[in-house]
């Protein structure tokens, strides 16, 4: 049953994408003049949401644009949990880049169960669920297999809020050691795109500092089912409210990768937190 609701999403998502193509470019700021939301955000979260609330109104669900209302807040538990992400890479979606991701996670016991990540336009269809694999369009998927950084291909997202006094130097530190180490750096706008492409052996490897939840929800599940391994840029065990991701085709890569971050770490507040009030929030840089 719950695959069947994930599997409407599809649906949804791709009914939605020739209704919104008239109104893509419309769009509202949030926090700062990069962070961006449009009407086929609020629809497809809104219908996503109400969707799984007729079938499971006991769980909990957590989504980006507060569909779900403030009641539920941010926290995860034990309890059977929604996350839900109606359009990761909204500014690519807004100016009508492929790399723009649907994607709904399910938590069970503070562990991802089931995952989809839909991208409309490429018509790519990643699904996942705990001990039974990871699949593209229904076929199988595995991670490259990578085991060298020399030889990786990674995924990385700078985001503008890293860009302030505070992060920029560690930023841009991370990106160019990276960036020598590695075969390649590359980034997508979207933190969904980036772990569906390590889960699907495209790229080798994706970090960054400052995704929110329902970035990783199902993306986590993915790369772990496909054969990836995804953790703590720092090391640790992988925490989702944390804002801080690491993901990698294996251990031995993601090991590498830590030890190329070392102590060049970035923090942000955490999403379980609650939100502070900031004078700043419309600069970019904040």
């Amino acid at each position: 049953m719950l695959t069947n609701v994930l599997w409407r999403s599809v649906i949804w998502s791709t009914g939605l994408r020739r209704a919104a193509s008239g109104k893509m470019r419309v769009f509202e700021t949030k926090l700062n003049s990069k962070d961006l939301v449009t009407a086929t955000d609020r629809e497809i979260e809104e219908l996503l949401i109400r969707g799984l609330r007729q079938r499971f109104p006991e769980h909990v669900y957590i989504d980006e644009e507060g569909t779900a209302g403030a009641s539920t807040g941010r926290k995860l538990t034990e309890e059977p949990t929604w996350i839900v992400d109606p359009i990761d890479g909204t500014t690519n979606f807004v100016h009508g880049f492929h790399c723009s991701c649907i994607s709904v996670g399910f938590w069970l016991d503070k562990r991802p169960e089931l995952a989809i990540c839909h991208n409309p336009t490429l018509q790519l269809v990643f699904t996942a669920r705990r001990n039974r694999g990871a699949y593209l369009n229904g076929a199988p998927i595995r991670t490259s297999g990578q085991t060298e950084l020399e030889r990786s291909l990674i995924m990385q997202e700078l985001n503008a809020a890293n860009l302030g006094c505070e992060h920029r130097d560690i930023l841009w530190q991370n990106a160019v050691g990276m960036l020598l180490k590695a075969h390649a750096l590359r980034t997508t706008g979207s933190a969904v795109m980036d772990m569906c492409l390590v889960a699907m052996g495209a790229a080798d490897g994706y970090y960054e500092f400052y995704p929110h939840a329902w970035d990783l929800a199902a993306g986590t599940l993915l790369v772990r089912e496909a054969g990836g391994v995804v953790m703590d840029p720092a090391g640790g065990d992988f925490d989702l409210m944390s804002r801080r991701v690491l993901a990698a085709a294996t251990p031995q890569l993601g090991n590498q990768m830590v030890q190329l971050l070392g102590d060049k770490q970035i923090y942000h507040q955490r999403d379980d937190e609650p939100q502070k009030s900031n004078s700043n929030s419309n600069s970019i840089f904040k």
